[in-house]
C-alpha cells in the first residue's frame, strides 16, 4: 500500500518558517524599541524610589538614634535631663565648630 503525499504539506513548512521569521523579527524590533525608550526611564524611576526610601530610612534612624542617646545619657548622668542636654549641646556645638572651620570660602 502506497502512502499518499499531500501536495500542500510541502508548502506548509516554508510558510510556517516565513511566518515565524516575520513574528520573530517583529518581536526583536519591539524589544529594541523598548530597550531604548522605556528601560532607561524604568531604571531612573527605580533609582529615585530606592534613593527616597533610603533617605527616609536614614532620617528615621538618625532620629531614633538621637532619642536613644539622649535617654541613655539621661539614665547614666546624675541630675535631671539638663545634664543630658548639656552634654549633647556641647557635643553638637563642638561638631558644628569643627565643620565651620573646615568649610571652604
Amino acid at each position: 500500500m502506497a502512502t499518499s503525499v499531500d501536495p500542500d504539506s510541502e508548502f506548509s513548512v516554508p510558510n510556517a518558517d516565513w511566518a515565524s521569521s516575520i513574528v520573530g523579527r517583529f518581536v526583536e524590533v519591539v524589544d529594541q524599541v523598548r530597550n531604548v525608550t522605556t528601560r532607561p526611564i524604568i531604571t531612573l524611576s527605580r533609582a529615585l524610589v530606592f534613593g527616597l526610601v533610603m533617605v527616609c530610612s536614614a532620617i528615621a534612624a538618625a532620629v531614633i538614634a538621637g532619642i536613644g542617646i539622649f535617654r541613655l545619657l539621661n539614665i547614666v548622668l546624675p541630675g535631671e535631663s539638663w545634664s543630658a542636654h548639656l552634654v549633647l549641646g556641647t557635643l553638637f556645638c563642638a561638631l558644628g565648630t569643627l565643620l565651620w572651620l573646615r568649610r571652604r570660602p
